[in-house]
């Protein structure tokens, strides 16, 4: 027997029948009611899932859009200074020879260390720089040795070329006294280095290529200068300067008392004899 069969025999009236007839009815709108909440949940679900999808892949393409461009080749250094630990090189690079341009985040890197030589190769973009007045300065760079260069060459990445090679050992130490401080410097060839000193005077280093054996001024004497012997130039009232060779390099120190002082020929030279070497 049927289970409407026995909701019949037990209840045998027909105010029971149509209350069933009412339930079944009522039975069949929750169903179909459910059934389209079902569907618009999901209705609504799969556009929010497509917009998300359509912000993702348009933040992707701007923020490819925004990226940088890749790094360009190799560009050349042209002077290099080891530290006194003679494991630190500083290179010095440029953007080359354009108008208003500047070096943007440029990196050295060592790509060879033989017995014989060190390879330096320097990466970066040259863009519009922001101060024409101010573009064109060389980048110092730093990059360290695993071992003491010693008598290895250092050579540029780009031009496969051996630049001039300077060694802080060959320049007083400046950086451990402390009554000189150094201040920015700009040169575009060789190296240069100024300081502030006592009593208003500054101190400046330079190091280039050998040149015509002198400045063409007439020497004033000559003096130790570490384990050099140097020839001083100069004059009370301007500056002095003592300027000697190591090899194809020329070092020199000019000192320059402040704006109305002088220094004496002596003064000169006791001061340099109080500068450190090492």
């Amino acid at each position: 027997m049927q289970t409407d069969d026995l909701l019949d025999t037990g209840l045998g009236s027909d105010d029971h029948a149509d209350r069933r007839r009412r339930i079944r009815t009522a039975a069949v709108g929750v169903a179909i009611a459910l059934a389209l909440v079902g569907g618009i949940v999901v209705s609504r679900r799969e556009p929010d899932q497509a917009t998300a999808q359509g912000v993702t892949a348009t933040t992707a393409a701007t923020t490819a859009a925004r990226a940088e461009p890749p790094a360009e080749p190799a560009m050349s250094w042209n002077a290099a200074m080891v530290g006194r630990d003679d494991r630190t090189i500083t290179v010095y690079a440029t953007p080359g020879d354009t108008t208003c341009k500047e070096l943007l985040q440029p990196q050295a890197t060592i790509t060879e260390q033989t017995d014989a030589q060190v390879v330096v190769a320097v990466n970066g973009r040259v863009v519009t720089a922001t101060d024409c007045a101010t573009s064109g300065l060389r980048v110092p760079l730093v990059v360290s040795l695993q071992k003491p260069l010693g008598t290895r060459v250092l050579r540029d990445a780009a031009s496969a070329l051996s630049p001039p090679t300077f060694s802080e050992r060959e320049l007083p130490d400046l950086a451990s006294d402390k009554r000189w401080s150094p201040y920015s410097s700009h040169c575009n060839e060789g190296f240069c280095q100024g300081y502030n000193g006592p009593n208003g005077s500054t101190l400046l280093a330079l190091a280039g290529r050998t040149v015509g054996g002198g400045d063409g001024r007439a020497p004033a004497g000559t003096m130790s200068i570490g384990s050099h012997r140097g020839t001083i130039t100069g004059s009370p009232g301007a500056s002095w300067q003592v300027r000697w060779e190591v090899g194809d390099l020329a070092y020199s120190l000019q000192l320059t008392p402040s704006e109305g002082a002088k220094f004496s020929l002596t003064q000169f030279r006791t001061e340099l004899a109080s500068l450190k070497w090492s």
